[in-house]
């Protein structure tokens, strides 16, 4: 039975397990965030209320990172990539 629900929960979330590893490599604050609102999703008694919450503040959240991602709070946005990446010889 554990491993019956096991590879269910692999199967509908795998996209989801792996963005939260990838935000753990990147930012830990980020990666809590965004945790924080999946649980507030997934856990709180009113869900058509959490959901609402969650999806208002996601869609936030991206467009500020789109718009203007240097008022973002921890996104480290690159300067000049080209510049960057210039050979020094």
């Amino acid at each position: 039975m554990g491993a019956r629900h096991g590879v269910w929960c692999i199967g509908c979330c795998w996209a989801l397990m792996a963005s939260l590893f990838a935000l753990g490599v990147m930012s830990i604050p980020w990666m809590v965030v965004i945790a924080a609102f999946i649980a507030a999703e997934k856990l709180l008694p009113w869900r058509r209320a959490a959901t609402t919450t969650v999806t208002i503040a996601l869609l936030v959240l991206g467009l500020a990172v789109a718009l203007v991602p240097e008022r973002v709070p921890g996104l480290m946005a690159p300067q000049d990539g080209m510049h960057q990446m210039e050979m020094t010889s």
